[in-house]
């Protein structure tokens, strides 16, 4: 009996011994990089990437420097801030002009392009009879022969205005591009970008 009690035990000791083996996870990554792939070709052939933005600026050509008819003239000082200050007339040490405030809110009580507007108006009203000749059938529609008649109508106008921009080395150079962006919409046709002078910087210093 001894004998059968002590095969009974070996033989149940043996049983708990034996264990399932746990087979492993293998999970085939093929496909999810296809998958990859395809999505990465599809958003580069459909993706329409941001174009730069450029503005087309006319230099001016060699010769003898222009005289610039004062009455015709507007000096837009730009500074820190985001400010502008502008003013008609002669840059005279002796005689300083009376300056003005504006910003680049499109219609405010400062705004510089209501100031551009007002000040270029005899060009603006040969440019609506542009238009208004376009809606009449009189001018072809056509984006090319419309701007070719605004540029014939900016460069007749012997009374147009020449804006004079003078940025100092406090103001940003998205303020530049801003108010070349409003010179654009306001169909100036003459500006130039010069330097402050030392007469103008005491300006923007009392300004501050």
């Amino acid at each position: 009996m001894a004998n059968i009690q002590e095969e009974q035990t070996t033989s149940r000791r043996r049983h708990k011994k034996i264990r399932a083996e746990r087979a492993s996870t293998h999970i085939d990554m093929t496909p999810m990089v296809d998958l990859a792939f395809l999505l990465l070709t599809f958003f580069m052939l459909t993706t329409t990437f941001m174009k730069q933005s450029t503005i087309s600026i006319t230099m001016p050509v060699k010769g003898p420097p222009t005289t610039v008819p004062i009455t015709r003239a507007i000096t837009i000082l730009l500074t820190s801030g985001d400010r502008i200050l502008w003013y008609v007339g002669e840059d005279d040490p002796r005689n300083p002009p009376k300056t003005n405030l504006a910003d680049f809110s499109v219609d405010g009580p400062e705004s510089i392009r209501n100031v551009l507007l007002e000040k270029n108006r005899t060009t603006l009203s040969e440019i609506q009879l542009v238009k208004d000749s376009v809606a009449k059938g009189i001018i072809r529609n056509d984006r090319a022969e419309i701007n070719k008649h605004f540029l014939a109508v900016r460069n007749a106008n012997k009374n147009g205005l020449i804006v004079l921009i003078k940025p100092d080395d406090k103001s940003k150079y998205k303020n530049l591009v801003d108010i070349l962006d409003e010179i654009l919409i306001c169909q100036v046709a003459n500006y130039a970008i010069m330097d402050v002078s030392a007469s103008e910087k005491q300006l923007i210093k009392k300004m501050n």
